[in-house]
């Protein structure tokens, strides 16, 4: 008789998970950029995964609350509320001071439309209080939607005849459950789709930054996880710090292998009971406690699960748009109240309200694999925890000695800075960041078709460079060359590349001129700003296009052109200076500021000193004056926000502040000399049709926000870089 064969060990989802990830990420390396289009994939498995969480939220919430008695609802919500509290105050904490750990790496970013969008205050009762649960749902404001569940499920637990409701509510909760538990079927295979198209896209100074968040959270993780919150319980407990840590384990190795809470829930619930007992601080009334307070604690956010909350400041970071001290307690409170419905709808909801770019919410799914496991784990212990301080409160075992606490606090408050720091030193020595923003930003090339191009340097002493002439359309024509003038030092409007080609916005749009009138174009750098109304009359030039504001006191010498951008009145200030310069009533507020302004307008120079009338102002001829030995007799410069963006690529230690509220808006033009009318409305029309067929705005986009600043050649890629299989 033959035997049968053994069975086959099937692969438990985590490792499938586990699995898919690491296939993800090889297919990334080997496949490159080609992995981009499988990302739709892992977006439509993420947005599976959010479709239960909220209607498993209210259902659980209410059915929670609404089993319970008045009487056990009150003593449990003072005594196991106040512990859960205590536990949330310390996991915030510990995500407000992890940025800390962050290093000092140079950084700089183009011009963003959300430097001159008005922040708009939290409105935390639109925010906390459900007028239209209806709308909340719909919108996923979560902290509206925990709220009203809250209230239904207070209001329950006085109905009499509740049971068929509770029942209802409880069919609900396994239907979304039995939802998610199909949709992570399908896990390995998102994952899969998510790491392969992070892998294959992400070029290696973010992969390099990356390793920040993935560290420091592994950090907070085991400071948590074995410090922390054990010794919390053993500083007002009798329990022994080394007994509680042995007595979790298993149920602490069982959450970080398979990367679920729930399961682990009778694991905490018996363990605990069994220490209690083994204590002597064991009898119904604590045992009972535990079994309740162990699996309610599983509907509120745990202290693993708020550890995510850092990838906010970290994104932020990462972006280039770090949240500012003022912005930590709206972000830590509604960081809390939105996780209520875990982190696929926490973070894609702070995201949005702290205007960091949202696909970043992509690269959270991809480390949040890891990141993830290092949370439940955590997760498991603040249960742990919760059921045990939240039964011997309810049993009065409790004990407050005030010298052994001070003992615990002082080694956290210790162990903290030191791992703080040590964490910080290790980023800042161990892991290299190369700045590389600028050497993007020279590498810059023309977006369209060129006109055949000549550059030629006005020496100081020439006045023409051709006999005096009524240069008009037909002129223009006749010599089939179109002359611009230019400035230096007008980035990004007019500057030379990397291969000393002449490129930027204004030089972008002298091509496309030239083209039009179907000529040649001969660039003209002009040595003297304060003399373009010569330049222009003495037929130097047909037109400048350099970058230049309309300046009312030129207006009777020569013609301006209709604005083709609104630049915004900004300051250029060192990093650390920011939110001083974040709104007209603090720079005000500020004192005598030695503030640099530009010395070619009157115009502007009385402007600036109707806005800043304690201001001592400094006129320069360029930003170069004021980056010059590190701007040490300025505190700003005020400049447009447009061009001073680019200026911060070349000097990352400073950075571009618009005053709020109410951005002050001047426009950019094109000057021509006063005789040529005709050619000035052939040059508005032409502005016209390029802002209506979408021109302008291409070209606004590649050389103002940068677009063209990122490299079109493909990523390393085993396929194409080693095997040669692809082009």
């Amino acid at each position: 008789m033959e035997q049968p064969l053994p069975k086959t060990p099937r692969l438990s989802l985590s490792a499938k998970i586990l699995l898919g990830m690491g296939l993800g990420i090889i297919a990334g390396i080997f496949f490159g950029e080609l992995t981009q289009p499988i990302g739709i994939v892992g977006q439509a498995f993420i947005q599976l995964l959010q479709m239960a969480i909220l209607p498993f939220l209210m259902a659980s919430l209410m059915s929670g609350l609404g089993s319970l008695t008045y009487e056990d609802a009150i003593s449990m919500g003072k005594k196991a509320g106040g512990i859960l509290a205590l536990l949330w105050v310390i996991a915030l904490t510990v995500v407000a001071v992890l940025p800390l750990t962050f290093p000092q790496w140079p950084s700089a970013m183009f011009f963003s439309p959300s430097l001159i969008e008005e922040t708009q205050p939290l409105d935390f009762l639109q925010l906390y209080i459900p007028s239209n649960p209806f709308f909340s749902l719909a919108n996923s404001i979560v902290p509206a939607v925990v709220l009203f569940s809250i209230v239904v499920g207070i209001a329950l637990i006085g109905i009499e005849k509740k049971q068929s409701m509770l029942d209802l509510l409880s069919v609900i909760m396994k239907v979304m459950t039995r939802v998610t538990e199909f949709v992570m079927k399908l896990a390995p295979v998102g994952v899969f789709a998510i790491a392969a198209s992070a892998a294959g896209t992400l070029n290696f100074e973010e992969l390099g930054r990356l390793q920040i968040f993935l560290i420091s959270q592994m950090v907070a993780a085991v400071f948590l996880t074995f410090w922390v919150l054990p010794a919390l319980v053993a500083s007002l407990t009798p329990l022994p710090y080394m007994k509680i840590l042995r007595s979790v384990r298993g149920a602490l190795v069982t959450a970080f292998a398979t990367g679920n809470s729930m399961i682990i829930l009778p694991l905490l619930t018996e363990g605990g009971r069994k220490l209690l007992e083994e204590a002597e601080l064991a009898n119904e009334e604590t045992t009972s406690a535990i079994e309740v307070i162990v699996p309610t604690s599983y509907t509120f956010p745990s202290s693993g699960l708020l550890l995510s909350l850092a990838f906010i400041p970290f994104a932020g970071w990462f972006a280039g748009s770090t949240l500012s001290p003022a912005h930590y307690p709206g972000f830590l409170v509604s960081g809390l109240a939105s996780f209520f419905g875990g982190s696929m709808i926490g973070i894609p909801f702070l995201l949005d309200l702290f205007r960091i770019p949202a696909d970043m919410f992509q690269l959270f799914v991809t480390v949040d694999v890891f990141t993830g496991r290092l949370g439940t784990m955590t997760a498991a212990m603040h249960m742990w925890v919760l059921g045990l301080l939240g039964s011997c409160a309810l049993a009065g075992k409790l004990r407050v000695r005030w010298r052994k606490l001070a003992g615990y606090l002082t080694v956290c408050f210790l162990t903290g800075i030191v791992l703080l720091g040590g964490t910080r030193l290790f980023f800042t020595y161990a892991i290299e960041s190369e700045y590389t923003k600028y050497q993007s930003f020279v590498e810059m090339a023309l977006r369209f078709e060129p006109a055949e191009t000549g550059i030629r340097e006005l020496t100081p002493d020439e006045k023409t460079v051709a006999p005096s002439e009524n240069t008009d359309m037909e002129a223009i024509r006749q010599r089939g060359v179109l002359r611009v003038g230019f400035f230096k030092n007008s980035l990004p409007f007019v500057f030379q590349n990397e291969t000393s080609e002449l490129v930027g916005f204004d030089i972008e749009m002298a091509h496309l001129l030239a083209n039009d009138l179907g000529v040649n174009v001969e660039f003209v750098r002009l040595p003297d700003r304060d003399k373009i109304v010569e330049y222009l009359n003495d037929n130097v030039c047909d037109i400048v296009m350099s970058g230049s504001a309309l300046r009312p006191e030129m207006t009777e010498s020569v013609i301006f052109s209709d604005g083709y951008m609104d630049a915004t009145i900004a300051f250029l200030v060192r990093d650390h200076d920011h939110d001083v310069f974040s709104s007209w009533e603090k720079i005000r507020s500020a004192g005598d500021l030695k503030i640099g302004v530009s010395s070619h307008s009157q115009y502007y120079q009385a402007f600036a000193r109707s806005l800043l009338p304690q201001a001592t102002l400094i006129p320069v001829n360029s930003p170069r004056e004021f980056f010059k030995e590190h701007g040490k007799d300025f505190d700003a410069l005020m400049y447009i926000a447009e061009a001073g963006s680019a200026w911060t690529l070349i000097y990352p230690a400073y950075s571009v502040a618009v005053p709020l509220p109410n951005p002050i808006k001047i426009p950019l033009v094109y000057p021509m000399p006063k005789s040529h009318r005709n050619f000035a409305d052939f040059v508005n029309a032409w502005l016209r049709l390029k802002k209506r067929d979408g021109t302008l705005d291409a070209v606004f986009e590649h050389w103002i926000l940068g677009r063209g600043a990122k490299k079109k050649t493909l990523r390393w890629s085993v396929i194409r870089d080693v095997l040669h299989w692809v082009n």
